[in-house]
């Protein structure tokens, strides 16, 4: 079945809808005249649709004595989504009807919302317009601020009239009224004094609610490194080919696979705009998806979108426009490895990728990796000035490329704290610029299967030109904020406030994950690595509280990437399975937390115990359905330091009912490079069957619970 776009957000009530849609892109002009003492209103009309704005725009003039007003104030469009930057087109005219283009004071606009005037990107309440020569018109760009709330919005542009007698001040409306009631056409009475012309117009701002075909409790394994065809470790610590990777999906309870399918790397031979990615790996994306399918498992492919690969040199890579750097010192401009976001061609060679995966009917996800700009791309300095509002330096635009481009990596890399409303703008434009490419992704490619995104989580995305909001409203099904490669536990907290203040449940799709390493984990013995990567999984899902979104959960996770499970290198002194544990009991806790299962299971084990010990932990099942679930089994997973002294007996548990297992567990010592801390991991399991209908039956019946002892 085709998919459907999700809903535009509205807020309105069906009568202020149709109020809207009679006033929809009206323009209108008032000119009020001070006489004596005393304030005079002496017009206020709402002049035709818009659109019979837009065909006066293509004549320069118009007849002697035809124009009523002297500004006329437009849109492009009568709604907008939240990663528009929209731009707004003042007309000035003499009574005559002559376009003015050199206005000693350019119009300002305003924005506001049932009255209140609405600040945008770089806190303006006002912002100036300028001359554009190919429409005739004074234009300013309003940016849609950040996450704004939907509804109707109405631009206001103002201007000093000088010679308020030349002017007719009538409109069609009341000539047809005059021609009606058979009077004698006569002049209007024009007010005397100071006078000022008023033009409004209306849009309004919207979004697209987050699809609702993605399953809640969607928990994803991925797979970044090239195709290997054999090689690759089991969990069981056999070797076997690239089935294995799905062995892992199996192992921690995964129920979607994503690889990395395209990717711009040059290191044998060359590539051109007529094959921009290396073909191995697309090719090896049909036998994948089959292989997914026949286990039950959904399938994914992404391509790394603006990244490309080596980092160091663009030589035999396709010649596409590269963002660009600029030295501080010298002002010389070099390229980087990142594609420019301004260049077309990548947009389309993205979208042709994409359009063909989901051609394939085991592909059931499509992918961005990399969907922004890097460090520098200065290449964007001169658009960004002349379409952002800003406080610019006199004479700017007059200033060499590399003075300009200077300016700007000075303010964004070195003064953004002294003047974070420029880093805002600069942060900002960036990301309308990639939610823009995304939505023209999605419709050259004719994309309907979900698309997601690896998001970074700095500022909710917004530091590095990525926003949810906008995102979704480009289209996007899910976003994947990336937990790792933070400095420490604080900043990661940090990031989790930041995201939970940002967006309520409801706006998106989220599925945050972390990745196996060591490092990123900075190293931790207390608690244990795998313990604190476990830990910020559901930390940002919302299983502690406060995650990334405000009241809710998010939909899923993800585990990044498996490849690492089977490398002993990035996960010691921790074995890759015991990673991949943590990840699947971090997929089994999201899951319990949208009843997703027939059951919910904790285990709690002592704080600390002597080496050699044998201890006994509590394991806690409650079946939360309204049937019952027999011969559920448990079994202890084989970890280091840890094994069971005793047995564990199936059950069946009543629908309703709780019990508690003890589990006798022998702790061993002989750790010392873990510090003695030890995981201790159950893997529950029950029969396939009708449990309800908020019981997933495409996940496996398995939940994974655990916890850590620490050896004395």
């Amino acid at each position: 079945m085709a998919y459907e776009p999700p809903p535009l957000i509205s807020r309105e009530t069906p009568r202020s809808q149709r109020r809207r849609r009679r006033a929809q892109q009206q323009s209108s002009c008032c000119c009020c005249a001070i006489v004596a003492i005393s304030l005079l209103v002496v017009i206020i009309v709402w002049r035709g649709p818009i659109f019979s704005v837009f065909g006066r725009h293509s004549r320069d003039t118009q007849q002697a004595g035809s124009t009523a007003f002297p500004l006329e104030l437009s849109v492009e469009s009568p709604a907008y989504l939240r990663f528009a930057l929209i731009r707004l087109a003042a007309v000035m005219t003499d009574p005559q009807g002559t376009r003015l283009s050199t206005a000693a004071n350019p119009p300002q606009v305003t924005v506001t919302r049932d009255g209140q005037i609405v600040s945008t990107i770089g806190d303006f309440r006002t912002i100036g317009t300028r001359f554009d020569r190919n429409s005739q018109s004074y234009v300013a760009h309003w940016p849609v601020p950040w996450n704004c709330p939907a509804g109707e919005y109405v631009a206001e542009a103002k201007i000093k009239i000088t010679n308020p007698a030349a002017w007719g001040w009538e409109t069609e409306e009341t000539r047809r009224q005059r021609r009606r009631e058979r009077r004698k056409q006569t002049e209007a009475t024009a007010p005397e004094g100071e006078a000022w012309c008023v033009a409004r117009t209306r849009f309004v701002i919207t979004g697209l609610a987050p699809r609702a075909d993605i399953p809640k409790g969607t928990c994803v394994a991925t797979w970044e490194p090239d195709f290997r065809a054999t090689g690759i470790r089991r969990p069981d610590g056999t070797v076997g080919d690239w089935r294995a990777m799905f062995d892992w999906c199996e192992f921690i309870g995964a129920d979607t696979f994503w690889f990395r399918g395209a990717v711009t790397e040059v290191y044998n031979g060359s590539l051109s705009m007529e094959h921009p990615f290396n073909e191995e790996n697309i090719t090896a994306i049909p036998q994948m998806a089959a292989e997914a399918r026949h286990r039950g498992l959904r399938f994914g492919a992404w391509a790394s979108a603006y990244s490309t690969y080596p980092t160091k040199s663009n030589s035999g890579k396709p010649p596409y426009d590269y963002a660009k750097d600029i030295s501080r010192a010298s002002g010389a401009i070099r390229s980087l490895d990142f594609v420019s976001l301004l260049d077309k061609r990548r947009v389309n060679h993205v979208a042709n990728f994409l359009a063909r995966i989901q051609a394939d009917p085991n592909v059931d996800y499509l992918g961005l990796d990399y969907m922004r700009s890097d460090r520098g791309a200065y290449e964007l300095v001169d658009r960004f000035t002349q379409e952002m509002p800003l406080r610019l330096p006199n004479g700017f635009a007059q200033w060499s490329r590399a003075r300009r481009w200077g300016h700007v990596a000075q303010r964004v890399e070195r003064e953004w704290q002294k003047d974070p409303r420029f880093y805002d703008a600069w942060n900002w434009y960036r990301a309308h610029l990639g939610a823009s490419n995304v939505h023209d992704m999605i419709t050259i490619g004719q994309l309907k299967k979900p698309l997601w995104i690896f998001v970074l989580s700095w500022w909710h995305g917004k530091q590095h030109g990525q926003d949810p909001i906008m995102f979704t409203d480009a289209g996007v099904g899910l976003l994947a904020p990336m937990l790792y490669q933070v400095p420490n536990r604080l900043h990661f907290d940090t990031m989790a406030r930041d995201w939970n203040a940002y967006l309520a449940a409801g706006q998106v799709n989220l599925c945050p994950g972390d990745q196996m390493d060591f490092y990123w984990h900075q190293k931790t013995l207390r608690p244990a690595a795998p313990e604190e990567f476990y830990d910020r999984i559901i930390t940002a899902h919302g299983a502690k509280g406060k995650g990334y979104l405000q009241g809710g959960l998010t939909l899923g996770g993800f585990l990044h990437d498996i490849n690492r499970a089977q490398s002993p290198h990035p996960t010691w002194p921790h074995p890759g399975t015991e990673w991949a544990l943590a990840g699947g009991a971090a997929f089994s806790t999201i899951r319990m937390d949208w009843r997703v299962f027939p059951l919910v299971a904790k285990l709690e084990m002592p704080t600390s115990a002597p080496l050699n010990t044998t201890v006994e932990g509590q394991l806690t099942i409650e079946n939360t359905t309204k049937k019952p679930v027999s011969r559920i089994t448990m079994s202890l997973e084989k970890t280091e330091g840890v094994e069971l002294a005793g047995t564990l007996e199936s059950i069946s548990l009543r629908a309703g009912d709780t019990i508690i297992k003890k589990v006798p567990v022998r702790v061993k010592g002989g750790h010392g490079d873990r510090a003695n801390r030890l995981m201790v991991c159950v893997r529950i399991k029950w029969p396939d069957d009708d449990y309800g209908p908020d019981v997933r039956r495409d996940l496996q019946p398995m939940i994974l619970v655990m916890d850590y002892v620490q050896g004395k």
